[in-house]
């Protein structure tokens, strides 16, 4: 059935001037144009913006991924099927919205300056969650960043600058997983797609965290063995010494 925007509206419980913009942005088909005033939008547009408002307004995804999303679910997949992914890469914890905060507020609760975030965003340290309107907005994990580690790195003799490698490093390890995963995914139908690429975004996870820390873990303990070993040639030869 087609239908004028008013009525879409109506039933949406979306404006008309959103519709309109959403159908600029290409979240919505353009309407067919019965004259240069009149247009008539399919009836199907009012599921559709129920899950972009779904979307928009409990995961706070942005329209990219929104858009994203809705070409899935034009291929077949269902939303929960469609969204996987993202929640997946993006996680569920900011999914209704909390959490979420603008630049004046994240600069309150980190205690950092505006010349700090400016110079951490732009070494790539500290990079907000998402945008909105144009404007960043961060989540708890950006407030952990900010309060817990770029706040305190000048009590340990730190700069910002110091941590710039791993910036370097996470950009050549995430081309590498993105390549695996073409890899693996190629030739598979998209609801194999979505699954694989979920589970790789899974086990990747896991594995920058496990390995890192183990890692670092080993090397102490390999310190720890040197300095022991250090101390014991020490020990031992100023017995000599006392012997002697």
């Amino acid at each position: 059935m087609k239908l004028k925007i008013g009525e879409i509206a109506k039933r949406s419980h979306v404006p008309a001037s959103t519709i309109r913009y959403y159908v600029g942005e290409g979240l919505l088909p353009k309407p067919e144009k019965a004259n240069e005033k009149m247009a008539y939008y399919d009836e199907a547009c009012i599921d559709r913006l129920r899950a972009i408002q779904e979307l928009k307004g409990k995961r706070y995804f942005p329209l990219y991924l929104i858009k994203n999303i809705l070409r899935r679910m034009d291929e077949g997949l269902s939303l929960q099927e469609a969204e996987t992914v993202e929640n997946a890469v993006f996680g569920s914890n900011d999914s209704a919205g909390h959490g979420l905060i603008d630049r004046p507020t994240f600069l309150q609760v980190t205690g950092l300056t505006e010349k700090e975030l400016s110079q951490a965003e732009k070494l790539g340290i500290l990079i907000p969650f998402t945008t909105s309107g144009g404007k960043p907005l961060y989540n708890d994990d950006d407030v952990r960043v900010g309060r817990d580690a770029i706040k305190k790195m000048p009590d340990v003799g730190m700069i910002i600058h110091d941590l710039s490698y791993l910036v370097d490093l996470g950009r050549k390890i995430v081309e590498k997983e993105m390549a695996l995963r073409r890899k693996i995914v190629a030739g598979k139908s998209t609801r194999e797609n979505i699954r694989i690429t979920a589970e790789l975004t899974r086990i990747g996870d896991f594995y920058r965290d496990y390995l890192l820390r183990r890692l670092f873990q080993k090397q102490v303990e390999q310190n720890i063995q040197k300095s022991l070993k250090k101390s014991n040639n020490k020990t031992a030869k100023m017995k000599r010494q006392k012997r002697d």
